[in-house]
């Protein structure tokens, strides 16, 4: 048990190295037309309501599949492959791109890598499969191989696209993909284009796409002060917490500093000094909000204020952690 236990700690940043030699963003400097349908904006503003979000989800989806079928079927190289109507996969990213357009699941650094690497994959396990004489009795190994492989690929390497495990499996499953063998790689790479062009053309006319390309962190920022990156609960990467950051994100290790009160953790006994510290805080934004409203009393000539002594407990999550905290302190307003 002690080896799982110590198992809970590795991890594998792959970004921590690329991000030195990932440029940073060169949206800001394109002109503004060329930018915006980049994804790139000056202010992030709230996805409109759903009911717009439905409407070019709609049109996104079905301009999106029928481009690259349409290209499919019209390019003699491809067709000399016998390639299916439409690669399955396809339908669940456009799901993804053009509906959960916010999703880091959708962005172009999963969409294209996931699928990728999920299709080298794929054919890559179906190649070694078909070795054994009764492939079609087993390819279901097979496909199920290929899919697990790719979960972690795509795990470890920050380009997660749920998608891109049924181009794995479809590698080993489907005959006509299989019979394409390596080719069918290079041909989900340029299905995977063509779908992110359309999002680009779309998705921007009233939404944003993408949200990022390459990660949402900082490059700069990142290449400064060697931000280690973990996978978030969306398939995105986020700054990476250590310990001793997630024990001091606690509750209970947080003082609260509103206009009206300071709310401290229950164990927390302050001194003279420390608490006129945090009163002096607690007044100076209790005046910022007040502002406003003073100014309208002046113009009226009505309303009153309350006195600041009506603001100054320092309560914390206990009344017995209070009377504590105010008679070490032995601080009144």
């Amino acid at each position: 048990m002690s080896v799982f236990k110590k198992a809970e700690s590795w991890h594998l940043d792959i970004d921590r190295y690329l991000n030195r030699v990932v440029p940073a963003s060169p949206l800001h400097k394109l002109p503004t037309p060329v930018s915006r349908f980049l994804g790139y904006r000056k202010e992030q503003k709230q996805d409109v309501g759903n009911i717009l979000g439905a409407f070019w989800s709609l049109v996104g989806a079905f301009c999106g599949l029928a481009v690259v079928a349409a290209v499919f079927n019209n390019t003699a190289s491809i067709q000399r492959h016998a390639p299916p109507a439409f690669i399955a996969s396809f339908g669940a990213s456009a799901i993804l791109e053009y509906n959960a357009v916010r999703s880091p699941l959708g962005q172009p650094r999963n969409a294209l890598l996931g699928h990728t690497f999920s299709a080298i994959i794929g054919v890559g396990v179906s190649k070694l499969f078909q070795l054994h004489s009764n492939y079609e009795q087993i390819k279901w190994i097979a496909g199920a191989s290929g899919c697990a492989i790719a979960s972690a690929v795509m795990l470890l390497t920050g380009t997660v696209h749920p998608p891109g495990g049924a181009s794995a499996v479809l590698a080993a499953t489907e005959p006509a993909i299989t019979a394409m063998g390596w080719f069918f790689v290079p041909l989900v790479m340029w299905g995977s284009t063509l779908m992110i062009v359309v999002g680009l053309c779309l998705n921007n006319i009233q939404r944003q796409f993408p949200i990022y390309w390459w990660t949402p962190l900082d490059i700069k920022r990142a290449k400064r002060e060697d931000i280690e990156t973990a996978p978030n609960g969306r398939g995105g990467l986020e700054r990476r917490e250590t310990e001793e950051e997630q024990a001091y994100d606690q509750p209970c290790e947080k003082i609260e500093i509103t206009g009206a009160e300071v709310i401290l953790p229950e164990a927390l006994n302050l001194n003279k000094d420390e608490a006129e510290l945090l009163e002096r805080l607690r007044e100076r934004l209790r005046r910022i909000v007040a502002e406003p409203k003073e100014k309208n009393f002046d113009d009226t000539g009505s309303g009153s204020e309350k006195s600041s002594a009506d603001f100054t407990m320092v309560p914390t999550k206990s009344e017995g952690a209070r009377s504590n905290s105010e008679s070490s302190s032995q601080w009144e307003p």
